[in-house]
């Protein structure tokens, strides 16, 4: 699926519905801001059976509701089990979302619908109401980083290179799950072990970034990916990896780093501040960058020891695990086997 939401200031007068929650995106007001909301992997944590999404975003709920946002954009693995996971998410999260909602497929989010394939663009005025000489307009690039195995090709790698003589376009925002921009890279392929990667290697290098280096030359592209191990030191990821390019990733796992970004996005730029759902302090988006995360990865802080019982517990009871002893005995037994012949 390739979903390109195209923002627009001298656009058609209708605006792009959610298929999840049933919402338009908002305009911008009079003055040309609009914002969004982004965040993903809203499933929480692997080990989450409960089929509702992250408790940590549940919680804020509300505060979500009152950021004014226009869009509300995940980076993937919305869903655990899509299929029978829906009825609770409908319940508990899509009707009470005042914002409306798009979903970049992630490993877990199964095929995407043809509902989400048959929304894919459309044009918004961002300030209806304002006389302007000058057309722009932002896009909003919703990409399928799992039907090829994290490769753009075909129609989707298409749409992608028609932005690249986009007139007027000043911000591009491509949304996915997997960060392609990472895998190979050395400044960033060992940052992200713990995520979702290509089983022989993607086209990023060779077909899909000339396309960026192109739009960056008279727009601003923020890559945005969601497919963080939970190991990760922080909910959010940010670097500017070229002139007019940003690679950027957000995710929460319902641990006491989960947070989402905020995109401010006005005429002359767009401001990136964080919304906590823990209450942790946390610095701007832009700290976050390859260097910190380089420096803290692999350490996860103080281990509260009062949890090691409930660990243990929840490990051992785990159906995993016996299938790892299951398998390590078998594997013991063939090779004992193979020895006394």
């Amino acid at each position: 699926m390739a979903c390109g939401l195209w923002l627009a200031s001298a656009g058609i007068a209708f605006a792009q519905r959610s298929s999840f929650n049933g919402l338009e995106v908002l305009p911008a007001d009079s003055t040309g801001h609009y914002r969004i909301l982004i965040g993903g992997h809203f499933h929480g944590e692997s080990t989450n059976r409960s089929g509702y999404p992250a408790a940590t975003l549940l919680a804020n709920l509300d505060t979500i509701n009152e950021l004014g946002a226009s869009l509300f954009l995940s980076t993937g693995d919305l869903f655990m089990d899509p299929e029978n996971d829906l009825p609770r998410y409908q319940q508990a999260f899509f009707s009470k979302l005042n914002v409306p909602f798009f979903n970049a497929p992630g490993n877990h989010d199964g095929s995407p619908r043809s509902d989400d394939i048959a929304s894919g663009e459309f044009d918004l005025p961002f300030d209806p109401g304002r006389e302007s000489d000058t057309i722009w307009f932002d896009r909003v690039f919703i990409a399928d980083t799992e039907t090829d195995d994290g490769s753009m090709v075909g129609d989707q790698l298409g749409r992608l290179g028609l932005l690249a003589d986009g007139f007027g376009m000043r911000n591009l925002f491509i949304i996915s799950h997997r960060p392609i921009w990472a895998e190979g890279d050395p400044h960033y392929s060992d940052l992200f072990k713990g995520n979702t990667r290509s089983v022989a290697g993607t086209n990023f290098k060779e077909d899909v970034y000339p396309i960026l280096e192109k739009i960056a030359e008279h727009a601003h592209v923020y890559w945005i990916s969601g497919s963080m191990g939970g190991s990760a030191p922080s909910s959010i990821f940010f670097q500017e990896h070229a002139k007019n390019i940003t690679y950027i990733q957000c995710a929460i796992r319902d641990e006491p780093r989960d947070a989402l970004l905020i995109a401010d996005v006005y005429p002359d730029s767009v401001r990136w501040s964080a919304l906590t759902l823990t209450g942790q302090k946390l610095m701007a988006p832009e700290e976050y960058d390859a260097a910190w995360w380089a420096e803290r990865l692999g350490k996860n802080g103080e281990i509260n020891w009062r949890l090691l019982p409930y660990l243990v517990k929840s490990t051992v009871l785990h159906r995993a695990f016996w299938w790892g002893i299951l398998v390590a005995l078998l594997l013991v037994f063939v090779v004992r086997r193979v020895l006394r012949r």
